[in-house]
């Protein structure tokens, strides 16, 4: 078959080989083929769905991590071509992959070709189905492959005769469908993003144009990962891959605790991905309350939907005064906004507020939309349904409450000039948790387009920076009085007074930086308990409401806001922001706009400055404080952080650094300004006598050299570097890493000598994982399958001999497929009868397990 998607090509390799060894091998390939071209097309169609409130997306993502077969993924293809999923599909796709797939085609189609092949396969192998029509979409082809794939893989005793007359049809089949399918046609890549902001982008088809742009652009934020550019890079969720290309990783379900299986169909190796995002339910979510009612009601002179006020206010003046005054006002500010983090107050306050405002005549109508997906309760954050997500969900939700027996097509334009000139009279708009609208920047330039006063809106949001408001207010923690207030209030609720004193109180008021619903939080738990526990122990335990609170505003931050917000998290302290300047600003760190990043992180209320002149200081309030240094564990450039945290702490009175810290900083400095300074391979050489001294003396600056030649992609001096590094002395797990690295590479640049060292150092590595060590057989079992005269090579030999005594010694970790695999290994060095004896335990744990079936097989040809 002829294709240039790599995937693709590689899995033709794997059909060429098989077909030289027998015809039941060679069917089986194909099948393997049908499998990943069936799972490819059904992630791809996912990817293609747009975000909608009822989520429909995750749920189609949810099932397949689930997925207990090929039959699964032929029901998702049915399911978003012709349910509901299909009327938020990409437009871009409608007139072709859809089309394809949907359109009834006739003998003259390819799509009908693929399906008469497979279905004369179905008839060779005497598999009940149900006739091809005269006319049939394409997507009918999944259901009959996986009817072939079920009853003779998955099912049944598949014999060589019928295999040797399906093969032909079956591989025409599915040529027509890579050759012809237009999604196979679409730029895909696996996008990296380096660490100077720029990506990397690897072609899996050798069309790219699309993604060029990316190699320039350093303010886009996508995850890495591999996509397909539909109306933009969409993200093949659930298809792993490395900038290399290496090898591709689809989802296989197994969904157990928290990880799922992916499954590599070049390689035959499994690895397991984290699946915590799939754990949340696909079941209708319950409403939020403080989504706005159904219909609308009278509240003083004004027909509203506003939800109903909080039970429990605490009035905070100075803000209510602020925002009365503004919505008042007729001739200006037609854009509001509050703005401030979550939980801070600023839905309440404008419920509040607007419940005043609804009893003047300033307002005829007040309709209230909600973009809300968490409620924050008092036992902690959790996931309601979203009301309105876009702009057609936010003109519909307007036209059911106004005017709900009224026709109108369009109804989007119809709300955009209900914005202007609205004929139920002036109007005040309100959008709650905007920055959880699927693109809150579009639909801020729509509504900025269409209000005039005397109508307003009023927006709340936890984003400052991606649009400008004409009157913004920014909602603080409360004052000490009313966070005393809220105190007493919630302390009766709770009846908790007689535990707590006012010291205790003291400590809530400094802890919390005024944030009402960490006080409620921090009371609950004293109810909980039944005493007054240490505030900080309370605030670190409660990890879902830190995420809630802060992540999304996090997320939403720049690369610069980010650094500089870490790095004050690293250390627990008031710190100069002069300081912070200077040691940001030093040659070894990528220059950055450190006021700015001061600046969003005070909007955003992640930070406070307190004393604002050349002495001012920051301060990082206890939550976001515990939230910052659980993301610090995770950051890239946590060492680099760690590192300006050391001079950090020469401003204070503990100004103290040992000598080891001080020549790892210097060594730092100069990886970075090297790294910064450096255009090409000719460049990075001439640094090097400087850079290979300093890394013999910090042996961690070896994998800044590897990392620098991978940029540049020399991966000759890329496998020399790692191998330098791995000299040292490293933990197990680094190490396991590392030589993983190494073997990925060699596998790159077709060097399997080097590839097959790495591999034998990898399974002899203290407490190494078993399915790495088995995954390791598997790509040494594949090459003495294709190069068997290897095996009379006695280096390699003693090779085989290696990896195997490992299995053996921890075979009571196996499974069955890696009886299989040790079982393989055994026939390369003529041990059958061990072979055997291995290929029976497999099918002891796995009477099923294909992969001792099949060495069971071709060590007893007579069975």
């Amino acid at each position: 078959m002829t294709t240039s998607f790599i995937p693709f090509q590689r899995l033709n390799d794997r059909m060429i080989s098989s077909r030289e060894d027998s015809d039941l091998a060679y069917f089986y390939e194909l099948l393997l083929y049908g499998e990943f071209i069936t799972k490819v097309i059904s992630l791809f169609l996912v990817s293609a769905i747009n975000e909608d409130k009822e989520r429909t997306k995750y749920r189609h993502e949810h099932f397949l991590a689930r997925a207990n077969g090929i039959g699964d993924f032929s029901k998702i293809i049915d399911e978003v071509v012709t349910g509901p999923s299909a009327q938020i599909l990409s437009s871009s796709i409608r007139d072709y992959e859809l089309k394809e797939l949907t359109q009834r085609a006739t003998g003259n189609d390819w799509q009908y070709d693929s399906q008469s092949l497979i279905v004369e396969c179905l008839k060779i192998f005497k598999i009940d189905h149900n006739p091809l029509p005269s006319k049939s979409p394409l997507r009918s082809w999944f259901h009959y492959f996986t009817q072939l794939r079920n009853k003779t893989r998955g099912h049944g005793a598949t014999r060589s005769e019928p295999s040797s007359d399906a093969c032909p049809l079956l591989e025409r089949s599915i040529r027509l469908i890579i050759e012809n399918f237009t999604a196979f046609k679409r730029p895909w890549a696996y996008l990296y993003k380096n660490l100077s902001g720029k990506y990397k982008v690897s072609s899996l088809n050798g069309i790219h144009n699309e993604f060029e742009y990316l190699k320039r652009d350093n303010n886009s934020n996508f995850d890495s990962g591999v996509y397909c550019f539909i109306d933009s890079p969409r993200r093949i969720n659930l298809l792993f891959s490395t900038p290399e290309l290496t090898d591709f990783f689809i989802i296989n379900g197994n969904l157990k605790g928290s990880v799922f299986e992916a499954i590599s169909y070049m390689t035959d190796e499994r690895i397991e991905r984290n699946a915590e995002y799939y754990l949340d339910p696909v079941t209708p979510l319950p409403t939020s309350h403080t989504e706005g009612n159904g219909s609308l009601n009278v509240i003083g002179n004004c027909f509203t939907n506003l939800p109903q006020a909080p039970d429990e206010y605490i009035k905070r003046g100075d803000l209510e005064s602020e925002l009365s005054r503004i919505l008042l006002d007729y001739e200006r500010f037609p854009v509001v906004t509050l703005l401030g983090k979550g939980g801070i107050g600023k839905t309440s306050l404008s419920i509040n507020v607007i419940n005043n405002i609804a009893k003047t005549d300033r307002f005829d109508l007040i309709i209230w939309f909600s973009a809300r997906d968490i409620d924050l309760l008092l036992e902690g954050p959790k996931q309601v349904q979203t009301k309105v997500l876009n702009q057609k969900d936010i003109a519909t939700d307007y036209f059911q409450l106004v005017c709900p027996d009224a026709t109108h097509k369009d109804k989007v334009a119809f709300f955009s000039n209900q914005l202007s000139k609205n004929e139920n009279g002036k109007t005040l708009y309100i959008f709650d948790n905007f920055e959880t609208l699927t693109n809150p920047v579009e639909i801020f330039e729509w509504l900025n387009t269409y209000i005039r006063n005397p109508n307003k809106i009023l927006i709340t949001s936890r984003i400052s920076k991606s649009f400008k408001a004409d009157y913004p207010i920014e909602v603080q923690g409360m004052t000490d009085n009313e966070c005393r207030e809220l105190i007493k209030v919630f302390s009766q609720k709770f009846r908790i007074e007689s535990l707590i004193n006012s010291r205790y109180i003291e400590e809530i008021l400094e802890e919390s930086d005024g944030h009402p619903y960490i006080i409620k939080i921090l009371l609950g738990e004293v109810a909980k308990t039944g005493k007054a526990q240490k505030i900080q122990r309370i605030v670190a335990e409660q990890e879902k409401i830190l995420t809630a609170l802060f992540k999304r505003t996090f997320n939403a931050l720049t690369p610069a806001s980010k650094r500089v917000f870490l790095t004050l998290c690293s250390w627990n302290s008031l710190i100069p922001v002069i300081a912070v300047e200077a040691v940001l600003w030093r040659a070894a760190n990528e220059k950055i706009d450190v006021e700015g990043a001061i600046d969003e992180l005070s909007k955003s209320s992640f930070i406070d400055i307190i004393n604002e002149d050349k002495e001012a200081m920051i301060n990082i309030p206890l939550a976001a404080s515990i939230f910052g240094k659980s993301e610090l564990e995770v950051y890239p450039e946590k060492m680099k952080i760690l590192d300006d945290r050391s001079l950090l702490m020469e401003f204070g009175a503990t100004s103290q650094t040992n000598v080891s810290a001080g020549v790892a900083l210097k060594i730092e400095r100069k990886f970075r300004t090297v790294a910064r300074r450096i255009r090409s391979l000719t460049d990075l050489n001439n640094e090097l006598p400087t850079l290979e001294y300093l890394a013999s003396k910090f042996p961690k600056a070896w994998i800044y050299i590897v990392d620098l030649f991978e940029e540049l992609e020399d991966y000759e001096k890329v496998k020399y570097y790692l191998r330098e590094y791995l000299k040292n002395s490293i933990p197990s797990n680094e190490k396991a890493d590392l030589w993983l690295k190494l073997a990925d590479i060699c596998r790159y640049t077709k060097d399997w000598d080097g590839e097959s060292f790495a591999l034998s150092e990898l399974v002899t590595t203290n407490d190494v994982p078993y399915y790495l060590i088995s995954d390791s057989a598997n790509r040494i079992i594949n090459y003495f399958y294709n190069n068997p005269e290897a095996k009379n090579v006695d280096y390699k030999r003693v090779l085989l001999q290696k990896v195997i005594d490992v299995m053996k010694k921890r075979i009571n970790e196996a499974n069955a497929t890696d009886y299989s695999r040790l079982g393989w290994l055994l026939l390369h060095i003529d041990a059958e009868d061990e072979a055997r004896s291995y290929a029976g335990k497999g099918l002891e744990v796995d009477s099923n397990n294909q992969y001792c079936l099949k060495l069971y097989a071709r060590l007893n040809p007579s069975i």
